[in-house]
């Protein structure tokens, strides 16, 4: 009896001092799991993303649609050489990107339409295009919410693209 009691009394001990070693295994588990559910989540949005979104996400957005305004203002004023000059900053912008926007095209029909003098269709295909860049970034928001970690990895990207923006100047706005 008194050996069986000794064989009980082992077998709990060696429990006892396997449960910490047992939870640091399920934690570490569970961890991973979640790991690799975000990462698929992650890579499952920006497969459900449209080619327009995924073009700009890569983009400094505030700054493409502050360009397609002042372009759109200044066709609307009569300033083509203005809007022709903001519609080819745009262009070269959308070149750049690996990924083109399907609304790449329209600002080539843009171009043309301003070389023709017809402003009333560069207005509208410029529209367009604000419209198409509009329902891209709606998308984008869409994913973010859906997804913290899109969000903080393009948070991370906006701050890499701010560091290299630095214009290295002193700070002096003399006009």
């Amino acid at each position: 009896m008194k050996s069986h009691n000794i064989f009980v009394y082992t077998i709990l001990a060696i429990g006892i001092f396997s449960i910490p070693s047992l939870l640091n295994n399920v934690q570490a588990q569970t961890n991973s799991t979640n790991q690799t559910s975000a990462q698929n989540q992650t890579s499952g949005q920006n497969q459900t993303m449209s080619k327009d979104t995924k073009a700009l996400m890569t983009m400094d957005l505030p700054g493409l649609k502050d360009t397609l305004m002042n372009a759109k203002q200044s066709l609307a004023n009569g300033d083509l050489e203005e809007g022709l000059t903001q519609i080819t900053d745009v262009e070269n912008q959308l070149l750049l990107l690996k990924t083109q926007p399907s609304f790449a095209k329209d600002i080539q029909k843009i171009k043309d339409s301003l070389s023709k003098k017809d402003n009333v269709k560069a207005l509208d295909d410029l529209t367009k295009v604000q419209s198409d860049v509009l329902k891209a970034e709606t998308e984008l928001l869409k994913a973010q919410l859906a997804n913290p970690m899109l969000a903080k990895q393009n948070n991370a990207q906006d701050k890499d693209d701010e560091d290299d923006t630095d214009d290295g100047g002193g700070g002096d706005d003399n006009n």
